[in-house]
């Protein structure tokens, strides 16, 4: 079994340019890459700060909801424990 030698028919410089067109492309898709990175970055921080200002800003109102909710159930046990009293003994205002 013979084989026939492979002949190639194009030039070194052609190759290397079309070597180097690639390589072009591909800097600028990384720059291009790059970039966008960039502006996603400053997006995701400037969402994070939002995020941040609603914290602190439902800790606020959690902690007046939770001053009102003790204060209600305060007033609650206090009902309860007047009512016990007067239930059983009822003379004691008198």
């Amino acid at each position: 079994m013979s084989q026939t030698p492979i002949t190639v028919t194009y030039s070194l410089e052609e190759i290397l340019g079309q070597i180097n067109q690639k390589l072009d492309v591909l800097q600028k898709d990384i720059t291009d890459i790059k970039i966008g990175q960039i502006k996603l970055e400053a997006e995701l921080k400037g969402e994070i700060k939002a995020l941040e200002t609603e914290v602190k800003g439902i800790g606020k109102r959690l902690d007046t909801q939770e001053f009102i909710n003790r204060s209600v159930v305060i007033g609650f046990v206090l009902a309860l424990t007047a009512g016990a009293i007067k239930l059983f003994f009822p003379n004691i205002p008198n």
